[in-house]
């Protein structure tokens, strides 16, 4: 069938259908005279890129959607819509509080920090895969709520966005599917209520350890099981511990966090003492 035909069947335009063509999501085929010839195939095509783009969904990442893992593709999109949708709303509560307080210096700043927040977090969901992206995000995202106001500052915002563009965390295929697996909304659960056992933990790591002493000691005892070692969460470990210690993270971009953040060098000093207070009590 011809372009008008098309256009017709999927609900579309002629305009659309030859953008689609040319930014490769269709190749219908050529007739002899050159006119495009498009199948029942190119139709259902074009009634669900119309569709993903009504949904705001964006031509590289409907490409994957076609061609590549839909199901990963979805969840990854919907992701980044979510993000977004955050951003967007944290952006309309500074405005309306700009609105209501004609305040021209301190809601610039907020709006500055949001943006450096921003601008680590979205660094860090892409460098380092699934739920541990989103993790590091929502972890170190509560450390840059102030805005960034000296030069060491922004020399150490530059490391750290110039670390994170550099870096990937390469995982093999079976951790790649046992993170993908994961539910997001159980797993956001999850990781909120780990970082705030750790911020007990680190507040009074004394009362904590003696409070969780059973519990402490029976993951110890389970570490030791084929159970644990064989698991893919033991070989997630095994990964992240290689690269913190071998790809910068632990040289570069916790050093430049600390010199970013006032709040995130006085939870590191408060996380060593903590440390100290563990290994006195559990020497493996």
């Amino acid at each position: 069938m011809m372009i008008h035909e098309a256009a017709e069947l999927s609900k579309t335009t002629k305009k659309a259908i030859e953008y689609y063509c040319q930014k490769g999501l269709l190749n219908p085929m050529l007739s002899e005279n050159g006119y495009r010839v498009f199948s029942d195939e190119d139709v259902d095509a074009l009634r669900k890129i119309s569709l993903l783009r009504n949904l705001g969904v964006s031509v590289e990442d409907i490409r994957e959607l076609l061609h590549g893992n839909s199901g990963k593709a979805f969840q990854r999109i919907i992701e980044k819509q979510e993000t977004i949708l955050l951003r967007e709303k944290e952006q309309i509560e500074l405005l309306k509080e700009l609105a209501a307080s004609i305040d021209w210096n301190t809601v610039p700043l907020k709006a500055k920090a949001a943006e450096s927040r921003q601008s680590v977090e979205s660094r860090l969901t892409r460098a380092f895969p699934g739920f541990w992206g989103e993790y590091l995000s929502l972890h170190f995202g509560q450390f840059l709520q102030n805005p960034v106001r000296t030069s060491d500052q922004e020399n150490a915002l530059h490391e750290i966005c110039e670390y994170l563009d550099g870096v990937h965390f390469e995982i093999t295929e079976e951790l790649e599917n046992y993170l993908d697996e994961m539910n997001s909304e159980v797993m956001h659960r999850v990781f909120r209520k780990a970082d705030a056992a750790l911020a007990d933990a680190v507040d009074d790591p004394e009362n904590w350890l003696k409070k969780n002493k059973e519990r402490i000691h029976q993951y110890l005892e389970f570490q030791k099981t084929a159970e644990y070692q064989n698991s893919p969460g033991a070989k997630l470990k095994e990964l992240l511990k290689k690269f913190t210690q071998e790809q910068g993270y632990n040289s570069i971009f916790i050093p430049a966090m600390r010199r970013l953040s006032p709040a995130y060098d006085e939870y590191i000093v408060k996380l060593q003492k903590a440390d100290q207070a563990f290994s006195r009590l559990y020497q493996q």
